[in-house]
C-alpha cells in the first residue's frame, strides 16, 4: 500500500513538474508573440502619425480629414500597444501558476477574436460615413475622409487581429498537459501520463 502511494505521489509530482515547465515555455512563446504583435501595431501607429499628419497639414479636402482620422485613431493604437508592451516588460511571469498562464493565453486569444468582430463593425461605420457624405454637402469632405480612414484602420486591424488569433491558436498546442486524466474514485486514484 505504501509503495503504491509513493509511486502515485512521485508520478503526480513528475507530471506537475512537466506541466509547469511546458506551461512556462508555452507562455513565454505566447507572450513573445504578443510583444511582436504590439511592436507591429506600434509601427503601424507611427506610420499613420507621419503620413496622417502630413495629409492633415497639406490638404484642404477629404484627404485632410482622412489624415486627421488616421492620426486620431492611432493615438488609441499607440496607447494599446504601449500599455501591452509596458505590461510585458514589467510583469514577473514566473510567479504565475500554470493554470494562470493558460488562462491568460486563452483570454488574449479571445480578445483578438472579439476585436476582429468589432473591426467589421468599424468598417461598416466607415462605409456608412462615406454613404452619408454623398447626401451632406456641408460635411461631405469630413464624412468621406473619416469614412475612408475608418475603413482603412478597420481593415488593417481585422487582418492583424485575425492573424494574431490564429498564431496564438497555433501556440495553444504548446500548452500540452502531460496529466491527461486524473480521477478519484471508489477504488482509489487513477491517472495517466502522456509522453
Amino acid at each position: 500500500m505504501r509503495v503504491r502511494f509513493i509511486l502515485i505521489t512521485l508520478g503526480l509530482l513528475y507530471a506537475s513538474t512537466l506541466f509547469a515547465q511546458n506551461s512556462t515555455d508555452a507562455f513565454t512563446i505566447s507572450s513573445n508573440t504578443n510583444k511582436t504583435g504590439m511592436l507591429v501595431l506600434s509601427g503601424w501607429a507611427l506610420t499613420n502619425f507621419v503620413y496622417g499628419g502630413y495629409g492633415w497639414a497639406k490638404h484642404n479636402d477629404s484627404r485632410k480629414y482622412f489624415g486627421q482620422m488616421n492620426v486620431m485613431w492611432n493615438v488609441v493604437n499607440a496607447g494599446i500597444a504601449g500599455f501591452a508592451l509596458y505590461q510585458h516588460f514589467t510583469t514577473d511571469f514566473s510567479i504565475l501558476s500554470s493554470q494562470e498562464m493558460l488562462s491568460k493565453h486563452s483570454q488574449t486569444m479571445n480578445l483578438y477574436l472579439i476585436n476582429a468582430g468589432l473591426d467589421v463593425l468599424y468598417a461598416a461605420g466607415g462605409w456608412y460615413m462615406i454613404r452619408a457624405s454623398l447626401k451632406n454637402e456641408k460635411y461631405s469632405d469630413l464624412l468621406k475622409g473619416y469614412g475612408q480612414s475608418v475603413i482603412l484602420q478597420a481593415s488593417f486591424l481585422f487582418t492583424f487581429d485575425l492573424a494574431m488569433y490564429f498564431i496564438q491558436l497555433n501556440n495553444s498546442s504548446n500548452f500540452n498537459i502531460p496529466l491527461q486524466s486524473f480521477a478519484l474514485g471508489v477504488n482509489g486514484i487513477s491517472f495517466t501520463i502522456a509522453f
